[in-house]
């Protein structure tokens, strides 16, 4: 007999849509979530440099999930979603 198991966490609930894109990064703040994997703090870091260089951003916050295996936890994501007006997410390696 083969036991199969299924080690994702099981639908998604709920709805998501795409937010609408914006005009420019002018005076925006960008929020930034890194999961945590090798590099991926250097890599964000290049993009908001080029991104910076094109834009006037106002503002960054840069957030680290807690474990890079997980979804970010709920207050992160709602200080993101309170504070920024854009979100870049990434991962590294």
């Amino acid at each position: 007999m083969l036991k199969v198991l299924n080690p994702t966490a099981g639908p998604a609930r709920g709805t998501s849509g795409v937010a609408p894109r914006l005009a420019t990064l002018d005076g925006k703040t960008l929020g930034v979530i890194w999961n945590g994997r090798a590099y991926g703090d250097r890599i964000l870091s290049e993009v908001l440099d080029l991104l910076k260089q094109r834009y006037r951003v106002r503002d960054v916050l840069f957030r680290e999930k807690p474990f890079l295996g997980n979804i970010a936890p709920e207050p992160l994501l709602a200080e993101i979603a309170a504070r920024a007006d854009a979100a870049i997410t990434g991962v590294g390696d």
